[in-house]
């Protein structure tokens, strides 16, 4: 199985800030835009052929970030 937590891993620098951005206009906003985030969710339900809510991609990508913050 792939995880939400490796699909992160793989972005980009560039990526994963605007994935972070996302994230950040989401909790201002209440609403998820297309985008980085919402491409990973639909990609890792494909993968996997499941289906998860969206906000459970949160703590995978902060954790994500932290990592590559801290290296």
């Amino acid at each position: 199985m792939i995880t939400t937590e490796s699909m992160f891993f793989d972005l980009s620098d560039d990526e994963l800030r605007r994935a972070f951005e996302e994230y950040e206009q989401w909790r201002e906003t209440g609403v998820l835009e297309e985008g980085v985030i919402r491409n990973i969710h639909r990609n890792f339900e494909e993968k996997n052929d499941m289906t998860v809510m969206v906000h459970t991609l949160t703590e995978p990508l902060l954790y994500v970030v932290i990592k590559r913050l801290i290296k």
